[in-house]
């Protein structure tokens, strides 16, 4: 025990020279940089029109309200009129934050996205380093391996196929909280549990996802850390943990309230068949993104596409080949120690839990462990893809790859370490690389605001605006610019797209769309509607005359046009009573 504890104390001095933590991000940075080329040069332009414009509003919103009335955070300015609008997707309040000040200096919310989006890469590949260094503390080589645990993490492809959504990227608080669970549990110090709890909190208020899957991760390991070590629960686990988790359960329903309000509702829920379809299965350990340099084909050859309606970005889950090897060398050889078997159990627990609530035999449906969390879990039946358990995962592989990696390189020494350690690094880095450029960052991002736009954002203030016609079940991402578009004013849309949509929101789309017939402009009033802005180019693509829609509009005493024409968006007012 002495030694152990002289190694860590050791260990901790050399990492805490800021030079070593310095030179770590740098590192990662950098890789961020060359993974996500071109990003970095177009830091203001759009990443993408359906979930990554959703997250851009999003993080806009928040900034917004918390700068101006902190008090109308949840409602938001989308879904009019609709209560607590923000509560219907996922709440990005720490990633808002880190953006805040790019996009109050600037008024751009893509420049802030995009910022957070680059560190996410690198916080993550440094906590995951951070926790690695603590396990192999005082150990040769360490620092190497820690160095590559943090690329795997960060780099996998599994977060490269979720690069159009910030929630699920986020995923550095996740080694953060382990980190901080093992300093407690070794050291025994209070302070360390505070930070469990501060983390814990902070990863929850970046996504719902995770915040669930958290909480059940820091239950397995300190069931599985019982279990290994032969160590029945302490008392000081309950006399520090409860007031400390308790303070933070009771600030969390503080500010997730309005969705714990909502947890309960039938439309909350997923039915059990689609959570099932958005589990993981077998071909997708050997899927990565089409993005991917040297595999990118993977997703075509193991029927993995979007084109025959599998949830493909979600099931691109492929750890790696020199991961695996090292991961599998770490457990088998005969040193392995506890922590090897801690990781192993915990990495094994959500491998099982990913495959959802059921598999199928044939016709035969077999219920699965996390049916137990979709039943009988406060929040789990609100949570359709249980595949993103694989963050997870991918973390217990990336400590595994890690300690196997620094026995290797102990085993070798000198030169022939090094020399492995470079092969090893390019291995890994091939598997992982995209094919550059990323399409989606080479996109130019909007125009200038078009007239009707560049009014609104000068006139409309805190007025009610309409967008007709209104996007369909089927392709709900038509609302998303518009979302983001509402950005530049902050009006009252009673458009929008969440994750779930408020009760009467089709219907209402229904009769809104027939504008500008007297039943649609009766529903405009009930509504407040101060504006209405017409595609006819879309009424076209829905197969709609939208010539003749403006024709009507023209005609109608009650509209008087603003802006717009030519075949854009027009502008409509609708007078006061």
């Amino acid at each position: 025990m002495d030694s152990a504890f002289g190694r860590r104390k050791q260990a901790a001095r050399t990492a805490g020279r800021p030079g070593t933590h310095l030179l770590t991000l740098l590192l990662y940075g950098a890789l961020a940089t060359i993974f996500t080329y071109p990003l970095v040069l177009n830091l203001d332009r759009v990443n993408g029109s359906g979930d990554p414009a959703v997250m851009v509003w999003s993080m806009a919103w928040i900034s917004h309200a918390l700068t101006t009335d902190p008090a109308t955070l949840y409602g938001a300015n989308i879904l009019h009129p609709t209560p607590d609008a923000l509560a219907h997707t996922d709440l990005l309040l720490t990633s808002a934050l880190f953006a805040a000040p790019f996009f109050l200096l600037t008024g751009n919310a893509l420049l802030g996205f995009n910022v957070v989006m680059l560190l996410t890469y690198v916080l993550s590949g440094y906590a995951t380093f951070l926790l690695v260094r603590r396990l192999l503390s005082g150990r040769p080589y360490a620092a190497h391996a820690a160095l590559f645990a943090g690329a795997l993490y960060a780099f996998c492809p599994y977060r490269l196929a979720h690069v159009a959504q910030l929630n699920t990227m986020t995923t550095y608080w996740l080694p953060l909280i382990l980190l901080f669970v093992h300093r407690y549990l070794e050291d025994g110090r209070p302070r360390d549990l505070a930070l469990v709890a501060l983390f814990f909190s902070l990863n929850a208020l970046s996504g719902l996802y995770y915040g669930a899957f958290a909480a059940l991760m820091a239950v397995l390991f300190f069931v599985f850390w019982s279990l290994i070590h032969r160590e029945a629960p302490k008392a000081r686990e309950l006399i520090y943990g409860v007031p400390v988790f308790g303070a933070a359960a009771a600030l969390l329903a503080a500010l997730l309230w309005p969705y714990l309000a909502r947890s309960g509702g039938a439309d909350r829920a997923w039915d059990i068949a689609n959570v099932a379809y958005y589990s993981f299965e077998p071909a997708a350990l050997l899927t990565s993104p089409p993005q991917s340099l040297l595999l990118g084909w993977t997703g075509e050859a193991f029927g993995i596409t979007a084109e025959n309606g599998k949830p493909a970005y979600e099931l691109m889950l492929y750890p790696g080949l020199a991961a695996s090897l090292l991961a599998s060398y770490a457990l088998l050889r005969r040193s392995a120690s506890r922590t090897e078997a801690l990781y192993a159990a915990l990495g094994a627990a959500f491998f099982v839990l990913a495959w959802g609530p059921l598999a199928h035999w044939g016709d035969t449906a077999v219920s699965l462990p996390y049916r137990l969390l979709y039943e009988h879990v406060p929040g789990f039946g609100s949570l359709r893809v249980p595949a993103r358990m694989w963050a997870i995962v991918m973390l217990c592989v990336a400590v595994l790859a890690a300690m196997g990696l620094r026995a290797l390189l102990e085993a070798l020494g000198g030169r022939r370490a090094l020399a492995t350690l470079a092969a090893v690094s390019l291995v890994a880095a091939l598997e992982f690389a995209p094919a550059l450029p990323l399409d989606r960052y080479a996109d130019r991002g909007p125009p200038s605001p078009e007239p009707v736009y560049a009014y609104l954002a000068k006139n409309a203030g805190d007025d009610v605006v309409v967008e007709v016609p209104f996007a369909s079940p089927a392709d709900p991402f038509r609302e998303t610019p518009r979302m983001f578009r509402s950005t530049w004013g902050f009006w009252r849309l009673v458009n929008g797209f969440a994750s779930y949509m408020p009760e009467g929101y089709w219907e209402r789309r229904n009769v809104l769309n027939s504008f500008p017939d007297p039943e649609s402009l009766a529903e405009m009033r009930r509504l407040g509607v101060d504006y209405v802005v017409a595609h006819p180019r879309e009424y076209v693509e829905d197969g709609v005359d939208g010539a003749e829609v403006m024709r009507r509009a023209e005609r109608e005493p009650s509209l008087e046009r603003i802006a717009g024409g030519d075949g854009e968006a027009v502008l409509y007012r609708i007078p006061g009573p």
